[in-house]
């Protein structure tokens, strides 16, 4: 018997396999993510206000293409802290986990507490809404951790004095990718 007879075999086996194995996200797939973003502001001699902002989140692959996910935030600055919540559609563009790049669009909307302080020493507290959309660009390193670039815009009525603004942001983080059937 030689090799070149079980040739044939080989490719089936091989086709087998590849057809097994989980080559998109399918449905039940999660991700799991941690990330963040610091801001420096100032003038040309003195820093005015530096901010960090922190997030974590979850989502699951309702089909192969399309998630739904939550996620909480601290963003803490030298007068203001504020916490959080934000609901996600995420919408897959391209690649996934076992290729070099995925590319996630996604829309949110959120909610969020702030607790400000003023410079005389009084407090006061308000809340905010935001409404917008995001791509998220991650390089996997392996098939179940990767690296991302999330620029994310929203329409918010967190400016000053609730006034409506729009806000661009751009985390970088961590993010997990495991199976779990439904």
């Amino acid at each position: 018997m030689s090799i070149h007879r079980f040739s044939h075999l080989w490719v089936a086996i091989f086709i087998a396999v590849a057809a097994h194995a989980q080559p998109y996200w399918q449905k039940g797939s999660r991700l799991a993510s941690v990330g963040g973003s610091a801001f420096i502001t100032g003038t040309s001699s003195d820093i005015t206000n530096a901010r960090l902002a922190l997030q974590g989140g979850s989502c699951v692959f309702l089909t192969p293409t399309t998630a739904v996910g939550l996620e909480g935030s601290i963003d803490l600055a030298s007068m203001t802290q504020a916490y959080a919540t934000t609901g996600r559609v995420h919408f897959l563009a391209s690649g996934a986990s076992d290729q070099d790049f995925s590319f996630l669009l996604d829309a949110h909307v959120g909610m969020a507490y702030r607790e400000n302080q003023t410079v005389i020493g009084e407090s006061f507290n308000s809340s905010d809404v935001k409404v917008g959309m995001g791509a998220q660009c991650t390089w996997w390193v392996s098939q179940s951790a990767g690296i991302y670039l999330w620029p994310q815009l929203s329409k918010t009525n967190g400016g000053p004095s609730g006034l409506w603004e729009w806000q661009l942001i751009l985390p970088i983080g961590v993010q997990w990718n495991w199976y779990q059937k439904p």
